[in-house]
């Protein structure tokens, strides 16, 4: 997914998760479902990929291991 796209996508589902949380939805059914949805999509967004962008500071030691010409 490129920036022009996934900050954008963010950037609502940020908002919407807020929204949810300080309770700009109650009443609303469908959007208190969705805004749980929502957060929880985010959850799961934030850890792949605090996984990821540590697996890229960790280093080449990993990769080495399993390479024979190494």
């Amino acid at each position: 997914m490129n920036r022009l796209t996934a900050l954008p996508l963010f950037g609502f589902l940020t908002v919407f998760g807020v929204l949810y949380v300080a309770g700009a939805f109650e009443g609303v059914p469908v959007a208190e479902r969705a805004g749980g949805f929502v957060l929880g999509v985010l959850t799961v967004l934030a850890l792949v990929a605090g996984y990821s962008f540590a697996r890229g500071y960790r280093g080449d030691e990993d990769e080495d291991e399993d390479d024979p010409a190494a």
